[in-house]
């Protein structure tokens, strides 16, 4: 009786305990849940100012850790190895990769000399098969056509041979033989070296719906721009250098800058440059204390001088000074801007419409949308509430019933109309009505830019192709000076401390697009039988001499 009882004791402690460790459990639990603050449950957003804070100063100092990673001798080592080169920079050729895993097309020969200009290369050395004469182009046209043909006989003569490469084998059997065409105008042309390529799949397709081969080659500013306020880049990268050093991002002038030609405009993209200007430049209906915004007052072009033929802008910037500012706009011309690598250099927030002329290395690019910015929060890096933020959705979490797919995406399409910057109709004028709103983000951007990165990642912003929200992103940013440094520096960290533009990566570039070009194009050798080749040491003399 007695061994009976302590048995019975013995199970009514264990079963004390065992609701005792339950109900504990269930309070601890309720505690994590109500109490608990958010970022302690979900380390990419924060709730409050401090918690905000820390995680901004952390990831800087990773940032800070990741820069200056690659020394300068790599950086001016024009002798890069392909396997150096896609080591060294990450991502460089995924244009070219694209382009070569489409596999094989066939070159044509133009119909005349005004078409695109057709070289080849031959044992290592490069000759002019085809070209429009210099009469048939402007002073500009034939600069960019020269400085771009520089560019390819440099990665020519620095074109490392292999190591085990034989005594008796030819010099030049590493330098594959090749002809090639190449477009110096703004407009891309399918199957041609071209500074752009669009990114709308609508133009990416014949009418048959095969698709158009495109593929985008560095900028001829890599070698040289001759316009007084700009130069080559590897100049402004130097100045643009001096200048950062100088300043923090909380010093520099809290405005956003443009200046540009408000002619130069894509048909789809309407009157993009002269509304910029009307709505936001000196002549704005309202003030715009947070913009500098205006059009280039260009200058006729010296007539006599060791500067003849040369323009000038009264009021532009030097391309370095536009670092100076927190905030750039960037506007695309006819076709892609050749100001974006420059600005990329900067540590300032580029704003600018969704990009629909993708260059060499546009794809680096991390946007975040304007769209996604909640102008209520502070202090969150995302527009949505917290799924956590009551007892109804902590039950929710157990007991709510399933959603299918299309209800998830009826429920998403409804948030991104819910939050976002607020969207205006610019300004014009008395004597013109307001622009209607325009459609953002446009079909064709979803399908270019198919990730919507969060500020933390970001290091560019899309804004509204009207300028309907482009007053508003400024005012977020400058409510947000972590976040909009840190997009600022992200940007800088990738394409100038990351080496995306360094004379290196630039010679990887080219020779890896004349690799890849030559294993998928196909040439009618027949076709060009009749076109005698001009060495480039004598067509480059004929450029500069009349």
């Amino acid at each position: 009786m007695g061994v009976s009882h302590m048995h019975s004791c013995s199970a009514r402690r264990t079963a004390r305990l065992r609701q005792i460790v339950v109900i504990a459990v269930i309070c601890l639990t309720i505690y994590c849940l109500l109490l608990v603050p958010e970022d302690s449950l979900d380390s990419s957003r924060s709730a409050n100012p401090e918690a905000y804070q820390s995680q901004t100063r952390q990831q800087q100092q990773r940032e800070e850790e990741r820069r200056h990673t690659l020394p300068l001798e790599l950086l001016n080592n024009r002798f890069l190895n392909e396997d150096q080169c896609r080591a060294s920079f990450p991502g460089l050729l995924e244009q070219v990769d694209n382009e070569v895993a489409k596999g094989p097309f066939k070159l044509q020969r133009p119909a005349n000399d005004l078409g695109p200009l057709i070289a080849r290369i031959r044992d290592g050395q490069l000759s002019i098969l085809s070209a429009a004469r210099k009469s048939d182009l402007s002073r500009d046209m034939l600069a960019h056509r020269s400085a771009t043909l520089h560019q390819i006989a440099n990665a020519l003569l620095t074109w490392p041979r292999p190591a085990s490469a034989t005594s008796g084998s030819s010099p030049f059997s590493h330098i594959p033989d090749t002809i090639f065409a190449f477009t110096h105008h703004d407009d891309p042309q399918e199957g041609t070296f071209s500074y752009s390529r669009p990114v709308d799949p609508a133009l990416q397709y014949t009418a048959s719906g095969e698709a158009k081969r495109f593929f985008p080659i560095p900028h001829f500013s890599f070698y040289s721009w001759p316009l007084p306020f700009i130069g080559s880049l590897p100049q402004a990268a130097r100045a643009i250098s001096a200048v950062e050093s100088s300043l923090s991002f909380s010093s520099k002038i809290p405005r956003a800058v443009w200046r540009g030609t408000t002619w130069f405009n894509n048909p789809r993209a309407g009157r993009l440059r002269q509304n910029l200007v009307r709505a936001f430049g000196p002549a704005a209906p309202k003030p715009q204390p947070w913009a500098d915004i205006e059009a280039l007052d260009w200058t006729k072009p010296l007539t006599t001088g060791p500067g003849a033929g040369d323009r000038n802008a009264t009021n532009a910037l030097r391309i370095e000074d536009f670092c100076r500012y927190k905030y750039i706009v960037h506007t695309e011309g006819v076709t892609y801007s050749g100001r974006f690598q420059f600005h990329n250099l900067c540590a300032s927030v580029v704003l600018t419409p969704p990009i629909a002329w993708m260059q060499h290395l546009t794809h680096l690019l991390r946007p975040v949308f304007s769209y996604t910015l909640d102008p209520s929060s502070p202090d969150s890096f995302h527009s949505s509430s917290s799924p956590l933020s009551s007892p109804r959705s902590i039950f929710s979490l157990f007991f709510s019933p399933s959603v299918n797919t299309q209800q998830q995406q009826q429920q998403q399409q409804l948030k991104q109309q819910q939050s976002g910057l607020p969207r205006h109709p610019i300004d014009l004028g008395a004597s013109d009505n307001p622009p209607p709103l325009l459609p953002y983000p446009a079909p064709w951007v979803r399908s270019a830019w198919p990730t919507e990165h969060d500020p933390s990642e970001a290091n560019i912003v899309f804004v509204a192709p009207d300028w309907s929200d482009l007053e508003a992103a400024v005012a977020w940013l400058e409510a947000h000076p972590r976040i909009a440094e840190g997009i600022a520096r992200r940007q800088r960290a990738l394409f100038e401390d990351g080496g995306y533009f360094s004379p290196a990566a630039e010679m990887c570039y080219w020779r890896g697009l004349i690799r890849g070009w030559s294993e998928v194009v196909r040439v009618d050798e027949g076709a060009f039988d009749g076109l005698e080749g001009v060495t480039w040491e004598e067509f480059s003399l004929k450029e500069i001499h009349k």
